[in-house]
C-alpha cells in the first residue's frame, strides 16, 4: 500500500526506529538512576504502551480517565492519570479503576485532592496522590518550591 492511498487519519510507525528510541530511552534512565513512566497520549496505542513496559518502564501516563480504561481493560496495571479528576462521575470511575489497578492520580489542588481522598477513603480503596509542580510551560502545576511543599505536606494527611 502507498502513503497515498492511506485513508487518514493513520498511524504510521516505523518500528526499527520506535524499537531504536525506546532501547535508547530505556539506557539512558538506567545508566542515570531513573524510573521511566512514558506518557501516552502522543499514540494512545496499548501495543505501543506495552512495547514501553517491556523496554524497561515501570509503568504508563495517560491524560484523561477514559484513556486509563481502555489501558486497564488492556491488562496494564500501573497508571499515573496526569490531569487532575473532577466531579462524581470521574470519582466513580476511579474508584472501579483502583479495584481493577495501581492507580496514581497528579494535582496542583489540595481541595482536588481532598475531594479524591474522601471517595475513595468512603469506598474502601486507595489512591496514589502526586503533588504536580508546573514545568515550565505554565499549563498546570503549582508556581514555587514553597507550594509544592505545602500542597504535599497536606496531601500526606490525606486518608485513601
Amino acid at each position: 500500500m502507498r502513503f497515498s492511498e492511506l485513508d487518514t487519519p493513520a498511524v504510521v510507525v516505523d518500528l526499527d526506529i520506535l524499537e531504536r528510541n525506546l532501547k535508547e530511552m530505556a539506557e539512558y534512565c538506567s545508566r542515570h538512576g531513573l524510573s521511566l513512566r512514558p506518557h501516552t497520549k502522543t499514540h494512545k496505542i496499548p501495543d505501543i504502551a506495552r512495547m514501553q513496559v517491556r523496554s524497561g518502564a515501570r509503568g504508563i501516563t495517560v491524560a484523561k480517565m477514559g484513556e486509563a480504561e481502555l489501558m486497564v481493560r488492556e491488562g496494564f496495571d500501573d497508571i499515573l492519570i496526569a490531569y487532575p479528576l473532577v466531579g462524581p462521575l470521574k470519582l466513580q470511575r476511579l474508584i472501579e479503576l483502583t479495584r481493577k489497578s495501581r492507580v496514581a492520580v497528579s494535582t496542583d489542588s489540595l481541595e482536588v485532592a481532598e475531594e479524591i481522598a474522601r471517595a475513595v477513603r468512603n469506598a474502601g480503596t486507595t489512591v496514589r496522590l502526586l503533588a504536580e509542580m508546573d514545568a515550565g510551560l505554565r499549563r498546570c502545576g503549582v508556581q514555587t518550591t514553597e507550594e509544592l511543599v505545602a500542597l504535599a505536606q497536606g496531601m500526606t494527611k490525606l486518608p485513601g
